[in-house]
């Protein structure tokens, strides 16, 4: 079920230009357009490292009971700003898996060609690659959320 909202997820936000795109200005818009939506790799490291600090955050609230009240409202607004960060990175995710998945369609559709198989077969692959990794943060976000985050949310 998680795969099918994230695949949806990623079409609405990524295909779905992708798809208008090339419709209306054929494969110069859809490179500009693919280029424009592409985050560059510190941002996504940048990302990556914001999820994980989540996790550990997540986890030293549930791991641990403060016993001062300040130290409590800080942590659970560390907790909350980390939560937002690592939702970020499940969008450029989404957005990625998007974005390859529908430059995979669009060649099948409109221009295939034997010799380009392989490199769309990895342009795919890349796209399914980052499908699945939206759905495990998609679970591990909402798992740190529901089991680590609600120890102290009566608080």
């Amino acid at each position: 079920m998680k795969l099918k909202k994230e695949f949806s997820i990623s079409l609405l936000l990524a295909a779905v230009p992708a798809f208008f795109a090339y419709a209306s200005g054929g494969v110069e818009l859809l490179t500009e357009l693919t280029k424009s939506m592409m985050t560059h790799k510190w941002l996504m490291i940048y990302s990556m490292v914001g999820f994980g600090l989540f996790i550990l955050v997540s986890y030293l609230e549930w791991r641990f009971l403060f016993h001062s009240d300040a130290f409590r409202k800080f942590h659970r607004f560390v907790s909350e700003v980390f939560y937002e960060m690592a939702s970020s990175f499940l969008g450029i995710l989404r957005i990625t898996a998007g974005i390859f998945i529908s430059v995979f369609m669009l060649w099948l559709v409109f221009d295939y060609s034997r010799e380009m198989l392989w490199s769309f077969t990895v342009i795919l692959v890349f796209g399914v690659v980052a499908l699945v990794e939206a759905c495990w943060i998609r679970a591990t976000l909402e798992y740190a959320q529901r089991t680590w985050m609600i120890k102290n949310s009566n608080q």
